[in-house]
């Protein structure tokens, strides 16, 4: 090879690391903006929940307007819009730390402790919430559907296919049963402690679903 093909060949690889590099420092600040912006998204998302929470607590979540929580997080409106649809949607996010406090592997008891404590610190909020119409409805609506998957995640395992609708059903009933139990607990100013309501509820759950374990019971010792 003469020493023209040799430079040529270099010069091939020099170019070649270069735009490797180049492409390396390009995905590099794509990532770091990226983190940028969830930061930004993180700290709006806040400022937005923390204000309608102190709102709340003000004068009741019917009376919140949107204007009312922009003012507060002194953002733009259209900024609001950005994140959320209504007030409605800011108010799930605001308590959607709570499905991590009932997510369990399948086969895992269902620990309700972690939520009723919640409860118990934040019990001026959540009975505000309970005590309007519209927010006790949104608020429910969404526990429940939590609670319904995290039972369905815990006993579907054991279900026949063939039974998969009324096993659905039980969850639905599940865990509505467990939701009134939780709300009348907060109305009545929590008479018991987290630890007696947990086990409360944790005996509720397995009486409305003891069919079912009795049922696959059965199916496991036919097999």
């Amino acid at each position: 090879m003469n020493k023209s093909s040799k430079k040529s060949g270099n010069e091939d690889r020099d170019r070649g690391g270069d735009r490797a590099r180049a492409a390396g420092k390009i995905a590099d600040r794509r990532v770091q903006d990226r983190r940028v912006q969830d930061r930004r998204v993180q700290k709006t998302r806040k400022l937005l929940s923390d204000a309608l929470v102190a709102l709340i607590l003000e004068k009741g979540y019917d009376e919140v307007s949107i204007q009312d929580i922009i003012d507060r997080a002194n953002v733009g409106r259209s900024t609001f819009y950005a994140h959320y649809e209504n007030k409605e949607q800011l108010l799930l996010f605001g308590h959607e730390h709570l499905r991590a406090l009932f997510l369990r592997d399948a086969g895992r008891p269902l620990d309700l402790l972690p939520f009723y404590r919640h409860l118990a610190e934040m019990h001026e909020l959540v009975h505000k919430l309970l005590s309007a119409e519209k927010s006790e409805r949104v608020l429910t609506r969404s526990l429940e559907d939590i609670l319904q998957g995290s039972i369905c995640r815990l006993y579907a395992p054991r279900m026949a296919p063939e039974e998969g609708a009324l096993f659905m059903l039980r969850c639905e009933a599940a865990a509505a049963a467990l939701v009134r139990l939780m709300t009348s607990w907060v109305h009545k100013g929590m008479p018991c402690s987290p630890e007696r309501m947990a086990e409360e509820s944790t005996a509720l759950l397995q009486r409305v679903l003891a069919d079912e374990r009795a049922a696959a019971s059965g199916r496991t010792r036919k097999e």
